[in-house]
């Protein structure tokens, strides 16, 4: 069925020079490489290309196949392709998704975005064991045009007919340590003189190095190189999906010359020309502008430089690189995901109303995005004049706040160990801002014991007020209710066969806090420590980039944990034990 539908399509091998080049520069510094690998034309054409590098030396490779589990014949055909790459001398590891949480999931409304995202996570926890950090999708320019083509058919316009990016993360991943652009820190600080400020950085990126190539040129490739490749009957069918339908048209040259696959795939290219450009514009005025970063609450505040709102009035696409700059604002503290371009056109207006073709109103005070907020900074006097070009990103306190409570820990009598060895639990990301872990000794946890990390309330204020905590400065007002707070919750069995349940607060880690107001400079028995770090952000410190936090974070580097790196917001209990 493919060879016929691309039978009248005159295509040449793709050059191996070629994608070396493009290659290249996707291999530089990486240690190790990940091929996603169905059994298709497209990843099997991807695999040999990869394999036969010459102009450069190419990182080890790992090919991953995902076995679905959802069709009888699966596991047969993710062995058969595994004895493919077998034969192109290529390692391979096969993924087997887990079922066992949802029952008959073939009869899922969503099961095609079920699998996808399962497929992912696989995918990219397989890289993230396997120290790789770019793993290689097979998308080539057939189904840039038919995601273009998709785009406009649901009428996202604007920088959606950009099409597939070249370069991404893991969206399905979001959230995941070490895949999700986290578990390498990242010194905030470009002077070295400066006491080291670390954030995430790092995760599994993608990279499609196939998107110039139509899929003529894969099977032509394919087939020069007699390697053979599995079809997947269900694309075929136009009736299954309205991309398959999209294809049989794009494939069968019944559209219109001005949504010709050719035609498409050169609106996306200069999307993409235009997104970049904006990209690099708005990275330059984002450098002129002065910016503060506050990893202790998630705030940032920020001066507009003067002849910004002129230079937007010059560009070509003024409002695309004015949200690219607020969006760089938004970012350093509300989740990047949720600061997508449609939802900044508020913001945009109240930072530059003046290039607001629309005129939108923006007649308040705030603008919300997301769980933080926009508004000006109190008035202050330049040249005898009020400065009204400083603004405050603030978080809000969320309305359901137990609905973010995250486990760190829990001992139970099924899970509890008499071992002294010292052990680290798995990294977790609170409200998308700061990744926490805990190390502990598990033979000082009792049954019973539950640390987790949720936001700071109310409740707790009387108690930290008793042990110093310094809120007022650091934290002050409401923005206090949207910090982690590390608790320790311990269940014990009463007399009655009943439980009783007590709640305390171990540390505020973005501050720097333990408790009893003990600073961790002053401790030397560490039986329990808990490491945060900010969230990846693209941010470094400069004459007009700073970064504020409490004296506190930085009060102790365990320069002598082998566990893990030096950071700043490593935090010991006073107590040594939940």
């Amino acid at each position: 069925m493919l060879k016929g539908l691309l039978a009248r399509v005159v295509a040449e091998p793709i050059a191996q020079r070629r994608f070396d080049t493009i290659l290249e520069p996707i291999c530089k510094n990486k240690r190790k490489l990940g091929l996603a690998i169905s059994g298709g034309v497209d990843s099997m054409a991807l695999a040999s290309l990869c394999k036969h590098v010459r102009i450069f030396n190419m990182p080890p490779v790992t090919a991953f196949i995902v076995d679905h589990r959802l069709r009888s014949e699966s596991t047969k055909e993710a062995e058969s392709v595994a004895k493919l790459l077998g034969t192109l001398g290529i390692q391979h590891k096969i993924l087997t998704l887990d079922w066992k949480d949802i029952q008959n999931p073939a009869k899922l409304s969503n099961l095609e975005s079920v699998a996808r995202r399962m497929r992912f996570k696989a995918l990219g926890k397989a890289c993230a064991d396997a120290d790789i950090e770019a793993l290689l999708l097979a998308h080539h320019a057939d189904d840039q045009a038919e995601t273009v083509l998709s785009r406009i058919r649901e009428g996202y316009l604007g920088t959606g007919l950009a099409g597939i990016s070249p370069r991404s993360p893991i969206g399905e991943c979001h959230g995941m340590y070490r895949v999700s652009r986290s578990g390498t820190p990242r010194d905030l600080h470009q002077a070295k003189r400066d006491t080291p400020v670390f954030a995430e950085s790092g995760g599994v990126v993608i990279y499609r190095p196939l998107l110039d190539f139509t899929k003529a040129e894969l099977v032509a490739t394919c087939e020069t190189r007699n390697m053979k490749w599995h079809e997947d009957a269900t694309n075929a069918d136009r009736t299954l999906t309205s991309r398959n339908a999209i294809r049989h048209m794009l494939q069968s040259r019944a559209m219109p010359a001005a949504l010709s696959s050719d035609h498409l795939r050169r609106l996306a290219t200069q999307s993409r020309a235009n997104l970049d450009a904006s990209e690099e514009t708005a990275t330059e005025m984002f450098k002129l502008c002065k910016v503060e970063l506050d990893i202790v609450t998630s705030s940032v505040s920020f001066t507009i430089d003067p002849s910004i709102e002129s230079w937007l009035h010059r560009e070509t696409s003024p409002q695309l690189t004015a949200a690219k700059l607020v969006r760089k604002f938004f970012s350093l503290s509300e989740d990047s995901s949720k600061v997508t371009f449609q939802n900044l056109a508020k913001s945009v207006a109240f930072l530059f109303p003046s290039i607001m073709e629309n005129k939108l109103q923006t007649n308040t005070s705030v603008v919300h995005l997301g769980y933080v907020g926009l508004r000006r900074a109190p008035s202050t006097q330049r040249h005898g004049l009020d400065d009204h070009s400083k603004f405050i990103i603030f978080p809000r306190p969320v309305q359901n706040p137990a609905d973010f409570a995250k486990p760190l820990l829990e001992v139970t009598e099924s899970t509890q160990s008499t071992s002294r060895e010292p052990r680290w639990t798995e990294t977790h990301i609170f409200h998308d801002r700061w990744w926490i872990r805990l190390r502990y000794v598990p033979a000082d946890v009792t049954v019973g014991t539950c640390v987790m990390v949720r936001f700071l309330c109310k409740r707790d204020i009387a108690a930290l007020r008793r042990n110093d905590a310094p809120l007022s400065t650091y934290a002050p007002g409401n923005i206090r209710y949207s910090i982690p707070a590390i608790v320790e919750v311990i269940q014990t069995k009463n007399k009655r066969g009943g439980t009783s349940t007590k709640e305390s607060i171990m540390a505020l880690p973005s501050l720097g806090w333990t408790r009893k107001g003990q600073w961790l400079s002053k401790i030397t028995v560490v039986p329990m420590r808990f490491t945060c770090r900010y969230k990846d952000v693209e941010f470094s410190t400069s004459e007009n980039h700073t970064v504020k936090l409490s004296p506190l974070s930085t009060a102790h580097l365990d320069s002598e944990s082998t566990l893990i790196p030096p950071i700043p917001n490593e935090l010991s209990s006073a107590e040594g034990h939940c």
